[in-house]
C-alpha cells in the first residue's frame, strides 16, 4: 500500500480521558489514560509494562462523548514505540462490551 493510507478499519477520535483497567486473573484496578478511541479500540496509556496480547478489562469514563461510560475487555494488540509521561501506550482492540462491571473484582 502506499505511504499515507490509513490502514485501520474504523476512524479514529483523539481524546484524554481517565481509565481504570485491570489485567485479566488479576484483582488489582490500576488508572491509565485513553489518547484515542474508534468502534475498534483505544489507545491506552498506562504506567505498567504489558505484553502484546494481554486481556484488560476496561471503564472508560468520557464526558467528552457525551458523559459516557463504558465498560469492555479488550486485547493489546501493540505497543507504541512513543512513551508519554512515563507510560507506556497500548493499542487495544476491543474484544466485548459489559452491562456489567468488568473492572471491580468479585
Amino acid at each position: 500500500m502506499p505511504d499515507g493510507i490509513e490502514k485501520r478499519r474504523f476512524a479514529r477520535t483523539e481524546i484524554s480521558a481517565a481509565v481504570q483497567y485491570r489485567v485479566a486473573n488479576d484483582e488489582a484496578v490500576h488508572d491509565g489514560w485513553l489518547g484515542n478511541i474508534s468502534a475498534g479500540g483505544i489507545l491506552l496509556w498506562a504506567e505498567d509494562e504489558l505484553p502484546v496480547g494481554t486481556t484488560l478489562y476496561l471503564r472508560l469514563s468520557i464526558e467528552e462523548l457525551g458523559d459516557t461510560t463504558m465498560e469492555v475487555t479488550a486485547i493489546i494488540v501493540r505497543l507504541d514505540a512513543r512513551r508519554q509521561n512515563g507510560r507506556f501506550g497500548y493499542g487495544c482492540r476491543f474484544d466485548a462490551i459489559y452491562s456489567g462491571p468488568p473492572v471491580t473484582a468479585g
